[in-house]
């Protein structure tokens, strides 16, 4: 019998409990024993699970066996997405509680993203990351609320030598520090014209860098995440074209709101 006045939390219990039988169904239909033998579990598993998505008229008898209505196979899908967002989740979950909580970090970002952590016996595994991302970049576009010494001489050799173009937004104190302790090198940067630094006065929830290589060969986005001190924690990096669109989209709306240091 049908439970047509059964309620969302009532169909996602049940999509959740029975979701290896919708799985299962979702490549075709097929007769109980089938299904029994697919999924390894009892007659009386198999005959509970039916009746329970027959209720909810997920499931329904074909020609060729049990199969998934249009209600299921939509259910079914949804389902699977969601339990995909959510291994994405906890796979990315140390880096995404340093970040704040009401940080706009989009599914596209963690979606079969990669996460860069400093190691016992590696700590310095980041950096090495982001410092083989920049290195093999023919263009960046950057934001940063720290200086790193690292940072500061990867992006000047970088420059200086006419292979690299970056567009950087920086905190405010991050631009007084590269005044004051790297001012010759600053100015040469700029001066040679592969370089434009903005000022912002915000807070940067995050560093970022947005990568683009010969031939999309090395393209890619990265999070850099920060805790409260400034102690780097560790990278979030992805490499597909929504993850990129963001990165620049993310980029784009600091620099419009920041001020020109120097560049173009």
């Amino acid at each position: 019998m049908s439970k047509e006045g059964a309620t969302p939390d009532e169909l996602i219990a049940t999509v959740t409990k029975r979701a290896s039988f919708l799985a299962v169904l979702s490549s075709g239909a097929m007769e109980k024993r089938a299904l029994r033998d697919e999924l390894g579990v009892s007659r009386s598993t198999v005959y509970k699970a039916v009746r329970e998505l027959k209720e909810y008229d997920l499931v329904e008898r074909t020609n060729d066996g049990l199969g998934l209505t249009l209600a299921g196979r939509i259910l079914e899908s949804e389902y699977d997405t969601f339990r995909q967002r959510t291994e994405d989740v906890c796979r990315t979950r140390h880096l995404l509680l340093t970040l704040p909580a009401n940080c706009t970090i989009p599914t596209a970002l963690i979606e079969d993203a990669e996460t860069i952590l400093p190691e016992r016996h590696a700590p310095n595994h980041p950096i090495q990351y982001f410092e083989r991302m920049v290195s093999d970049a023919d263009c960046v576009w950057g934001l940063s609320p720290v200086a790193l010494p690292q940072y500061v001489d990867l992006f000047y050799e970088r420059s200086v030598s006419d292979e690299m173009g970056a567009e950087l937004v920086l905190e405010q104190p991050v631009v007084e520090y590269l005044v004051t302790d790297y001012s010759d090198e600053l100015r040469e940067a700029l001066e040679i014209g592969n370089l434009s630094v903005w000022e912002t006065e915000k807070t940067l929830p995050f560093g970022l860098i947005v990568a683009e290589g010969t031939n999309n060969e090395h393209d890619g986005v990265c999070v850099v995440v920060y805790n409260e001190r400034g102690e780097l924690r560790g990278l979030l990096t992805n490499d597909t074209r929504n993850a990129i669109e963001w990165g620049q989209e993310t980029f784009e709306q600091f620099r419009d709101d920041a001020t020109l240091v120097g560049g173009k």
